[in-house]
C-alpha cells in the first residue's frame, strides 16, 4: 500500500519538472547556444572590430573631454602653432618593428598639449591621489588604445615639462618617400609616437581612445622595517 501511494506523487513531480523546463530555458536564453545573439550589452558596445580609425575620444580626468577627427586635429595644430610658433610638431624617430628598423618623420600634436592646452583637453583634473597627495599627478597616466583593443600607457611624468618632458606626439601626418607630407593611411588617421623607445610597442596606430586615468592605491599594507 505504501508503495502504491508513492507512484502518483512521483508522477506529479516528473510532470512539474517537464512543465518547468521551458521556463528555465527562457530565463537563461541570453546564455544559450549562441550567446552572441542575446548576451549583454557592455561587451558588445566595447568589443574591438579593428579596422582603420576615423576619430578618437579624448576623455578621463580632463576638464574638456571631446572627440577628434582628422580635420579637427589639423585645426588644433594650426591654433597651437599660432599661439606658440616654437611648439614642436615634427619628430623624426627610429624604432624596431617585426620587420626590422624603421625610420619615419611624423607630424602632429604633442600629447601634453592635447591634454593641457585650454583649446584642447583643458588640463588635468585631480585623480586618485592615494594616501599621500604630494605630486598626485605623478600617479596619473594616459591609456591609448586602438580599434583592435591594442593599447599602451604613457605616464604623465614622462611628458610633464618639469619632469622628463618627453615630446610624445599624437601624429596624423608623415613624410612620404618623395619628401612630401601625407596623411596617415594604413595606420588609421592618428597614431602615437614615443621618441626614445627602442621598440615600437607604444607606437599605437588606429587610435580610438586617449584616456587619462590614475593608478589605484597600493594594495600592500604599510610595513615597518
Amino acid at each position: 500500500m505504501r508503495f502504491s501511494r508513492k507512484i502518483p506523487i512521483a508522477s506529479l513531480i516528473l510532470s512539474m519538472l517537464v512543465l518547468w523546463q521551458p521556463t528555465l530555458a527562457d530565463s537563461n536564453s541570453g546564455f544559450g547556444k549562441n550567446p552572441e545573439e542575446k548576451t549583454p550589452s557592455i561587451w558588445h558596445k566595447n568589443k574591438c572590430a579593428g579596422g582603420l580609425s576615423q576619430s578618437f575620444r579624448l576623455d578621463g580626468e580632463l576638464n574638456n573631454p571631446t572627440t577628434y577627427n582628422l580635420q579637427k586635429l589639423k585645426n588644433l595644430r594650426n591654433t597651437l602653432k599660432n599661439q606658440n610658433p616654437a611648439l614642436v610638431t615634427e619628430i623624426t624617430v627610429s624604432f624596431q618593428t617585426g620587420s626590422g628598423l624603421r625610420t619615419e618623420t611624423y607630424y602632429g600634436i604633442p600629447l601634453w598639449e592635447l591634454i593641457n592646452n585650454p583649446q584642447a583637453g583643458g588640463g588635468l583634473k585631480p585623480g586618485n591621489s592615494g594616501v599621500n597627495t604630494k605630486n598626485s599627478f605623478l600617479r596619473q597616466y594616459v591609456l591609448v588604445d586602438a580599434t583592435d583593443c591594442y593599447g599602451a600607457v604613457v605616464a604623465i611624468g614622462e611628458i610633464q615639462p618639469n619632469f622628463e618632458g618627453k615630446t610624445v606626439l599624437v601624429a596624423f601626418e608623415k613624410k612620404g618617400t618623395d619628401g612630401k607630407v601625407v596623411s596617415l593611411t594604413d595606420e588609421g588617421f592618428a597614431r602615437l609616437v614615443v621618441p626614445g623607445d627602442k621598440a615600437g610597442g607604444r607606437y599605437v596606430s588606429n587610435v580610438r581612445n586617449i584616456v587619462v586615468l590614475s593608478a589605484p592605491p597600493s594594495p600592500l599594507k604599510p610595513k615597518h622595517f
